[in-house]
């Protein structure tokens, strides 16, 4: 595979993962009052437990300074807790909170059932390719990042 095969498939296929976004997480972050951001922060915070600004902010692929303002309106709903490590105060940690962990439980729920709708569709065997390329694709990108 060219460079050039890699980079019309990679720009094909974040079309459509942003078809998918747009198609089932953005409708559920609209309902629940969220941007897709601040949705990214707790899905992180869920997946990941308690983290600083920074390695949350590198984690979610936003800018330090944007990732401030984002966990403070999570903040000011409840829906995460921010504090200043014991070890260095210099450093704000942010968690998911019991009523964030709540929303986004339900969230989630409701995105398993327009999810649950695409992979119906699709063969068991494409449906494990796709999540197996995914993976890989991950994987791939987490490498270069770290470079």
């Amino acid at each position: 595979m060219t460079a050039e095969d890699f980079r019309d498939k990679l720009l094909m296929a974040s079309t459509a993962l942003k078809d998918a976004v747009d198609q089932c997480i953005v409708p559920v972050c609209r309902k629940n009052d969220l941007t897709l951001q601040q949705f990214h922060v707790m899905a992180a915070l869920e997946a990941c437990g308690p983290q600083n600004v920074g390695d949350l902010s590198r984690r979610i692929g936003v800018l330090r300074g944007n990732i401030t303002g984002v966990c403070k309106k999570l903040e000011q709903r409840e829906l995460v807790a921010r504090s200043r490590s014991p070890e260095d105060e210099r450093i704000v940690m942010v968690e998911i909170s019991p009523r964030g962990h709540e929303l986004f439980a339900e969230m989630t729920g409701e995105l398993n059932g327009c999810l649950n709708e695409m992979i119906r569709r699709e063969p068991s065997q494409d449906m494990e390719e796709i999540i197996a390329g995914l993976g890989k694709l991950c994987d791939l990108m987490q490498r270069v990042r770290k470079d």
